[in-house]
């Protein structure tokens, strides 16, 4: 396949199949940002520093996996292409390794030193197996359009399945799952009720991907040449990457959001529990709320990038993200912000959320499209290689490389300020949890900040991108 004989725009089928499978990411993602830090600390009792030292080695792990199997998904040649052997193949382990890790044998959660070895290995395994499936998964996109815009459009389904699929998975284990327990988010029951059901949704969205990307297949590129393996060639082809401006700009803004993603993420659940101090039904109406963004993102993404052009509309939808994040949380520390008890308390949170994250998400769908068009920007520079897998795996290794930072600094955050476990929000000290808000909200936008900046260095525009097919044709 050459740039000339990609399909200039995806069917709707197409986009369909190739955003499905961005549901067990989701799902995967809302498990660790949401609720396996409380699960660990708070419900089974390791130290918060332990839980989040095992999460942030487990992310720094998965990152390097990343490259490999990016590398080697570029350059696999068989009879199923280049990715689908490793989407099939990675569909059954995904699906026991994150069961197993909701599950743990009762002999190793009454050991704290077994708990958290095994809380390693496990997230460890969940990771590395899913990013089997999610690279080669993702790195099909720029193959499915050469359309500067239906890119984004694309975009904008494999959006909308992520974030549907960990929102749904948040929603239900919050008014669901979690009640099912008589102490709530402080018993077991539905934390290991959450690896069964997602497990089983991880499945099947994963079978539905593949075999619905399955057709392509023969339209796919094919490498003329075997692969070469090793560390130093892997690391080669890596840091070769680092020539072209557009990726060191979506390098560098990933690595910052990975950051802030990790620690606000980490935190979350901790701060919607002793700072807003909602029940379990309250918080499960937040990320409901996502379910309305997605589709107000996957609507406003595609016009921002049409007719702002990409690097402004990213820039501008994040750069009004991170000025209205803190409202919020500014109102409650002054006593601005209506008394708990007040009608319009919750109200306010909830739509505090909806616009963030609409925001949020819409700046992803734009960002993810630049990404994709990274990849014609390198091969019209070097002559028609096509690294795909390597550049998607290296923006996922760019937030995964340093998101366990900000697992790790949340841990931090919780054993520095002595935050109990398994306490319930009456039973914490006065101001614990303003101060906790105190020291991660100004790193968190600091973090963010710096991100939105490195995006102003991003270079590919409209005229750039047509440039560089015309360049790939005539090659």
């Amino acid at each position: 396949m050459t740039a000339d004989t990609i399909p200039d725009k995806a069917s709707f089928f197409t986009k369909i199949a190739y955003g499905s499978g961005a549901t067990a990411f989701g799902i995967k993602d809302a498990g660790f940002n949401y609720f396996i830090l409380i699960y660990y600390n708070q419900v089974l009792g390791l130290d918060a520093f332990l839980a989040g030292l095992a999460l942030a080695l487990a992310v720094a792990i998965d990152a390097i996996s990343d490259l490999l199997i990016g590398y080697i998904s570029d350059h696999w040649r068989s009879r199923l292409g280049r990715r689908h052997p490793f989407m099939y193949g990675a569909v059954i382990p995904v699906a026991l390794t994150f069961f197993w890790l909701w599950n743990p044998p009762e002999v190793i959660s009454n050991d704290k030193m077994w708990l958290f070895f095994y809380l390693l290995t496990m997230a460890v395994l969940v990771r590395s197996c899913i990013t089997f499936f999610e690279v080669p998964n993702a790195a099909q996109g720029p193959e499915l359009t050469r359309n500067y815009d239906d890119r984004t459009s694309l975009m904008a389904f494999r959006y909308v399945f992520g974030w549907l699929g960990g929102l749904s998975m948040t929603v239900l284990t919050l008014s669901v799952l979690i009640p099912m327990d008589p102490d709530g988010q402080m018993g077991a029951t539905g934390y290991k009720w959450l690896g069964i059901t997602g497990s089983l949704a991880m499945f099947v969205m994963m079978i539905a991907s593949a075999l619905g990307t399955h057709q392509q297949i023969s339209e796919f590129y094919k490498p003329s040449r075997p692969m070469h393996f090793g560390p130093q060639v892997i690391l080669r082809n890596f840091t070769g990457l680092f020539s072209n401006r557009s990726f060191n700009s979506v390098f560098a803004s990933s690595l910052f959001f990975g950051a802030a993603a990790g620690l606000s993420q980490a935190l979350v659940v901790y701060v919607s529990t002793y700072f807003w101090l909602l029940t379990p039904q309250q918080i499960a109406m937040v990320p409901a709320l996502g379910i309305l963004a997605v589709p107000a993102a996957f609507l406003i993404a595609p016009l921002l990038a049409k007719h702002l052009d990409k690097r402004r509309a990213a820039i501008a939808v994040y750069a009004f993200a991170i000025g209205f994040m803190p409202l919020a949380f500014a109102a409650k520390l002054t006593d601005i912000f209506p008394a708990n008890d007040s009608g319009w308390y919750l109200p306010l949170i909830l739509a505090h959320y909806l616009i963030e994250t609409t925001a949020l998400i819409s700046m992803q769908i734009i960002f993810a499209s630049m990404n994709v068009d990274v990849v014609d920007d390198r091969s019209a520079e070097t002559a028609g290689t096509r690294d795909e897998g390597l550049i998607f795996a290296a923006r996922n290794f760019s937030k995964k490389a340093v998101s366990g930072i900000g697992v790790l600094l949340a841990g931090v955050i919780l054993w520095l300020a002595s935050f109990p476990e398994k306490a319930r929000p009456e039973d914490i000290a006065p101001g614990l949890a303003e101060g906790m808000v105190l020291v991660y909200l100004p790193i968190l936008l600091v973090l963010y900040a710096v991100s939105c900046f490195a995006l102003k260095f991003y270079a590919i525009d409209r005229d750039r991108h047509a440039s560089n097919l015309q360049q790939q044709t005539d090659a």
